[in-house]
Parts: C-alpha cells; sequence; structure tokens
C-alpha cells in the first residue's frame, strides 16, 4: 500500500510530515531526513492500530496523476 507523504517547514526550522489519507497521522523532525523516518514509523504504527480494532486500512484517495498536477511555491519565511 502507498500513501502521499505531505512535509512542511515550521517557524522552529524543522518539518511537519503527515500522511493525510490517514486521519491523525503527523509527525515532527528537527531534518527532512528525520521528519521522513518519523513518518513511515507512524504510517506503519497507525496502519496496525487499526487493523486491530476495525480491520479497516484507509486507501489513498489520491491518484498519480493529481499529485503530478500540484504546484508547489516556496512561501517567504514566517515573520
Amino acid at each position: 500500500m502507498q500513501y502521499y507523504i505531505t512535509y512542511e517547514k515550521d517557524r522552529r526550522g524543522g518539518y511537519i510530515a503527515a500522511a493525510p489519507a490517514i486521519r491523525g497521522c503527523v509527525v515532527y523532525g528537527k531534518t527532512l531526513s528525520t521528519a521522513h523516518q518519523n513518518i513511515q514509523s507512524a504510517i506503519q504504527e497507525c496502519l496496525e492500530v487499526r487493523r486491530e480494532l476495525s480491520n479497516k486500512v484507509p486507501k489513498e484517495s489520491l491518484t498519480p496523476a493529481q499529485v503530478r498536477r500540484f504546484s508547489f511555491v516556496r512561501l517567504p519565511d514566517y515573520a
């Protein structure tokens, strides 16, 4: 199963990573690499818990074509 991950730089210079298809699956990392490692672990843990509780695993709702159409812009640093 594949999930798309979003990354956002925060005010302190770290990164927030999330798997939007899995509600509540959000982590923090001081570096992009750490955030990526953390979200991979969080996805596995979230899926394990969901399987234990309901046997329902969320499906990714975005298609690769939709992801390719996203525009990524660099916003000015927070004031």
